[in-house]
């Protein structure tokens, strides 16, 4: 196996980002932590909120089906970033990429709304928690605050989310290494707890509740339903970019071809996770039944003996899953920032490192001010902060694989490729094509008559992109240190 060691940090200090060297950020991370980014940050709070969603639209069968094809697009698209990660091993993930290979006006363009995405995914998963204590605690709705997209949202709720973003902003504060053993300890236990409630489940199931498996409780075709789900999948299974953005954490005996490898399986672990989670949750009461619950699984938990002991760990262990996807996301943010300031697109203060623990800690103020900030928009703000994601990260992916398609026409080899050839990135590119139809199209149907709410948004997202460019970042540098 090559030695590649050294590989980020000749990147940084040879690119044409930049005419002196820029110190790598510094980490220890290994194979099974990288893995635990990857599935941790994938496996949020989705399997728990919105089971009961996918079991109406598409039943067990049609859920499963959905989730399978949008995995086997997702592994093609994780193996597309997995060969562009070998070859161009630095922070930054879709923008150092877009940087490399087509220019600083894309890379802009990719870096600004990538921002938008990882900033909106922070607040998102605040408002998610502050959700979930609304609802295990309903006595705290009772006083409130109005967010500015309207929609009350209790203090109780504003405040366990700010406590946990200070928490997430501590941890990454004090290092890489701190705030991935954190996250490779959440996801581990998170996985320990959910595998043993799905076994007991699994043992007191029977097969006949889980039929008919191809049904609907919308009175629509189940395979409209699965489609749906292939198209959210986009979402369901980001999170694996994290991997790419810690690639120059990675500890020095963890080869790149290593990490790749890890990056692929994680999206593998998560498409096993979705299916296993609703085939042993539609088996275990009737899904009908259990479709009309606000969450499926915690209903069906609580009919086992001692059904409370194990529905109070489900709880925390989902509590503990939104955290780990939070911290992955936020991560992500913050790297992202440096890459971006290194590259003169953001102030260069945001590619310095803190002097004793190494971390970004200015990139990693403002994604917490940002992510604090956001909360205050309401819970009404959540579906379309989700849905302004799926339509950039589709983009994001259909970026990558023609990225990967071009590298290989001018001959680049990093240390992983894709298996399969062309053809398989093609299928890659196709598949996440209909994800970013589908993505741009959905809000037209749920606001028929009029411009979206995210369309709009995105709108003077690109506007205000447009003036920073032209007053700031068209002249600016890159950061030289």
């Amino acid at each position: 196996m090559p030695n590649d060691s050294g590989t980020a940090t000749a990147f940084l200090e040879t690119s044409s980002l930049t005419a002196e060297r820029i110190a790598p950020l510094r980490g220890k991370i290994g194979r099974f932590q990288y893995l635990a980014l990857g599935f941790g940050t994938i496996i949020g709070s989705a399997w728990v909120i919105l089971l009961g969603n996918w079991l109406i639209k598409a039943g067990p069968g049609g859920a499963i089906v959905g989730f399978v094809a949008a995995g086997a697009v997702m592994i093609v698209i994780g193996a597309c970033y997995a060969e562009l990660t070998t070859q161009i091993p630095e922070a930054g993930s879709e923008f150092i990429y877009a940087h490399r290979v087509y220019g600083r006006e894309t890379a802009f363009v990719v870096g600004w709304f990538l921002a938008l995405y990882l900033v909106c995914v922070t607040i998102f998963e605040g408002l998610a928690l502050a959700w979930i204590v609304e609802v295990v605690f309903p006595a705290t709705s009772q006083g409130s605050t109005h967010g500015a997209l309207s929609a009350s949202i209790s203090w109780e709720g504003v405040a366990a989310s700010v406590a946990a973003a200070l928490t997430i902003f501590a941890l990454n504060y004090r290092g890489a290494q701190l705030a991935v053993v954190s996250h490779s300890i959440l996801t581990y236990g998170f996985l320990a707890i959910v595998l043993i409630v799905l076994l007991n489940l699994l043992f007191h199931s029977r097969l006949e509740y889980g039929l008919p498996a191809f049904a609907t409780l919308n009175g629509a075709p189940w395979w409209l339903g699965s489609g749906a789900i292939f198209a959210f999948g986009a979402y369901a299974y980001t999170g694996f970019q994290t991997i790419p953005q810690a690639i120059e954490e990675r500890s020095e005996h963890t080869s790149l071809r290593s990490i790749a490898m890890v990056m692929v399986a994680s999206i593998g672990a998560a498409v096993i996770f979705y299916c296993l989670v609703i085939f042993i949750v539609s088996i275990a009461r009737p899904w009908r039944a259990l479709a009309a619950t606000p969450f499926p699984v915690v209903t069906a938990t609580a009919f086992l003996p001692h059904g409370h002991l194990f529905v109070t760990a489900l709880l925390a262990a989902t509590v503990a899953s939104l955290f780990k996807t939070w911290n992955g996301i936020f991560m992500m943010a913050a790297r992202l920032f440096v890459a971006m300031s290194r590259a003169g697109f953001v102030p260069a203060r945001l590619a310095r490192l803190h002097p004793r623990y190494q971390s970004p800690a200015s990139a990693l103020a403002i994604v917490a001010v940002l992510n604090i900030g956001g909360l205050f928009l309401g819970k009404t703000a959540v579906q379309p902060i989700a849905d302004m994601s799926a339509m950039m990260l589709t983009l994001a992916y259909l970026l990558c694989c023609a990225t990967v398609l071009r590298l290989r026409r001018r001959g680049s080899v990093g240390q992983f490729r894709v298996p399969g050839g062309a053809a398989l990135i093609w299928i890659g590119g196709i598949g996440a094509t209909v994800m970013a139809v589908a993505a741009f199209a959905s809000p037209f149907w749920e606001q028929p008559g009029s411009i979206p709410l995210e369309w709009r948004l995105l709108g003077v997202w690109l506007l205000l992109g447009a003036c920073v460019w032209f007053a700031w970042v068209r002249r600016a540098q890159p950061v030289r240190q």
